[in-house]
């Protein structure tokens, strides 16, 4: 029997292809067709009667019997695309593990087994722990936004565990973001540990394997937990019941290449949709989720008290400024270490406790100078300075991943008088081993994680206990647990103070109070250290006191004067090419087609270069559209991708809508 069918293909282009297909097939299937000239894998959107096109290729063959995507995730990746802006052939393709893309069989290889260890807590759950568990409860078969606001250590995986369980009990999947790979093993853990069901992970650094086999067990519904990063957002869950989004405000949640969605705002859209409740956990909400408490489109769940006898850690400052030069050199040891936080770590770790240093930079120095003449390495592709990365004696890229080996004499004045300047995590460490001889020291980062395990067995030694120094960037700000861990020294602040971006202080002020959250979490009351340049900025007042609700919405004052986001919504479009000026002629065209739709709510500004405008060789420009009023800039981007083909430069760059910007 032969019918027309409607295919999603994964081309840039929005709009789908219909064949001939001469034997049975169900929509959510896929098939595998001939594209231009090569055999390609599509999905079965829709059967027609009839085409518009008089002649049509014929499927090569139908790879399914049974729908790889059911009628309620293909509603979901509809609505994503069209709210992105995006192909839905690519959109669906991003849903899916390569394996389905590339034809691969639909079977799983390995199941995972269910736990058999699990076990009951040893402690009673608090009165603010039973009050959230059964508000969330109490709306169980309808769509309720939930903001789950705990302070650190509050015991918001503790409320997370109850809530899942009841619905595992009611026969209900439970999807479970957050927002790193880090947190996963941990996450998993505790997960398994309690609940008798079969938990599976979704995350970048399994194998194809693994995460066909987890992607096929979330879809058949054998697996009762779903567990992953952001692409997690996709897993087909035929009796999903519950997603939690754990730290909420981390800007890990937005994909940021291809095509660029925001599984947070998403999880509104898929449980609007499948009628459930979603429960969004933080310390630090976002500003856009705070507003949506404000507007009664969340309903505010707060825990103000940490689990067991732990309390909040007291917080204080190091005035760094007698420790610098004018020109951002140190004095004295050249440290970034002051003697009052060197004296500190002596303190806790001589009690057998363990110390964590946070400065968010790799590398051995940020920069490799000449102090004669003033020459900084530079990276000859990109608008960046190279980092000096001692292990290997390389100066790197930390844009395009450019490397080279370091000069001896400098390129301008032909001194031998290079030094470096600053501190990254592998000078951190090596400064630390000269005071703390005995002491092991633990860097994590991304040049250490690299290997498949690292991370998890950097986590195991800490778990131990043992008294060690930790160094690591914003991987170890999220949501860890290290019950032995009783002081956090914060470094480079500063940089979040200086930013042009409009967010910083928000993001800066999440940090602090996240990364403080590590310290103190067993009975002892902890310790953390900031040392900054800026101890009269106003953020310290905030975060010292612990008042990250009240910095918010003095944040929020200043963004609705301001009329920027959360109060407004933006988009923006972005122009790349070798040709500098093709980019920003673009641009600009782009700007006049943009003023042609007419619409008066919504304002362009622009072409302005990116901050760093060239890397690879290629120069960035940005065109930012603005409105308060969602649906008329959505309007304007749709009516323009419709007539994208007038503009004569099209061809010549390479560019990309980024709906909901972060960056």
């Amino acid at each position: 029997m032969s019918s027309i069918i409607e295919v999603a293909i994964p081309v840039p282009l929005h709009k789908t292809f219909d064949y001939q297909c001469n034997d049975q097939v169900m929509i959510g299937a896929r098939v595998k067709v001939p594209f231009a000239r090569k055999k390609v894998v599509g999905i079965v959107l829709m059967i027609k009667d009839k085409s518009d096109f008089k002649q049509l290729k014929s499927v090569e063959k139908v790879l399914d019997d049974k729908p790889i995507l059911d009628k309620p995730i293909l509603d979901f990746l509809f609505w994503s695309a069209k709210y992105y802006h995006y192909p839905i052939g690519e959109v669906i393709s991003a849903a899916l593990p390569k394996n389905l893309r590339i034809g691969k069989e639909a079977v799983i290889k390995k199941a995972i087994e269910l736990s058999n260890k699990t076990k009951k807590p040893n402690f009673n759950i608090t009165e603010e722990q039973d009050i959230a568990i059964n508000q969330v409860l109490k709306s169980v078969n309808e769509y309720h936004g939930f903001l789950l606001h705990g302070i650190t250590g509050s015991g918001k995986t503790e409320v997370y565990l109850h809530i899942t369980q009841a619905m595992l009990d009611e026969n209900k999947q439970v999807l479970v973001l957050v927002p790193e790979i880090g947190l996963t093993p941990q996450m998993i853990t505790r997960f398994e540990s309690r609940l008798k069901t079969r938990v599976v992970a979704i995350h970048s650094q399994l194998n194809e394997t693994q995460k066909l086999d987890a992607y096929l067990m979330a879809k058949n519904g054998e697996a009762g937990v779903v567990l992953g990063t952001r692409s997690a957002i996709f897993a087909p869950m035929p009796n999903l019941g519950l997603i939690i989004i754990d730290e909420e405000h981390d800007g890990s949640f937005k994909q940021q290449s291809s095509f660029r969605y925001s599984a947070r705002d998403l999880s509104f859209i898929r449980a609007k949709q499948a009628n459930i409740p979603l429960v969004l956990g933080t310390a630090t909400p976002s500003l856009e989720t705070l507003k949506n408490v404000i507007d009664k489109k969340l309903i505010h769940i707060t825990l103000t008290k940490r689990a067991g006898e732990a309390t909040l850690p007291e917080v204080s400052l190091i005035d760094m400024r007698p420790n610098f030069t004018p020109q951002g050199g140190t004095e004295k040891s050249n440290s970034a270490l002051s003697a009052v936080l060197i004296e500190k770590m002596h303190q806790h770790l001589a009690k057998g406790k363990q110390v964590m240093l946070f400065i968010n930079r790799r590398g051995y120095a940020p920069v490799y100078y000449c102090k004669e003449c003033g020459w900084k390495a530079q990276c000859t592709h990109c608008d960046s300075g190279m980092i000096y990365h001692r292990h290997i004696h390389r100066l790197k890229c930390h844009h395009c991943g450019d490397e080279k080996m370091p000069e001896h004499v400098c390129p301008d004045c032909k001194q031998p008088s290079l030094e470096v300047l600053g501190y990254g995590t592998e000078r951190l460490e090596e400064t630390l081993s000269s005071y703390f001889a005995d002491t092991p020291i633990i860097r994590i980062d991304r040049d250490t994680t690299r290997r498949k395990k690292a991370f998890t067995e950097h986590l195991k030694q800490i778990n131990s206990g043992e008294p060690c120094i930790i160094v690591g960037t914003q991987m170890l700000a999220k949501g860890h647990d290290f019950s032995n861990l009783s002081m956090v020294g914060v470094l480079d602040t500063d940089a979040g103070l200086l930013s042009l971006d409009f967010r910083a202080t928000e993001h800066l002020a999440q940090l602090l109070i996240q990364v403080s959250g590590r310290a103190g979490r067993s009975t002892e009351r902890g310790e953390v250290v900031i040392q900054t340049r800026y101890p009269d900025h106003p953020i310290f007042s905030y975060v010292l006191s612990a008042r990250y609700v009240q910095f918010a919405n003095e944040l929020l004052k200043q963004r609705r004067s301001a009329m920027m986001p959360p109060f407004s919504h933006q988009a923006l479009l972005c122009a790349n090419a070798k040709n500098k000026q093709n980019a920003e002629d673009f641009l600009r065209e782009a700007n006049i087609l943009f003023k042609n739709i007419q619409i008066d709510s919504v304002e362009t500004w622009g072409p302005v270069a990116n901050v760093i405008e060239k890397k690879s060789d290629y120069y960035y420009f940005s065109l930012y559209l603005q409105s308060s009023n969602r649906i008329a800039l959505h309007q304007m981007l749709a009516t323009f991708h419709q007539h994208i083909d007038t503009l004569k430069l099209k061809n010549k760059v390479r560019w990309y809508l980024d709906v909901d910007p972060i960056d």
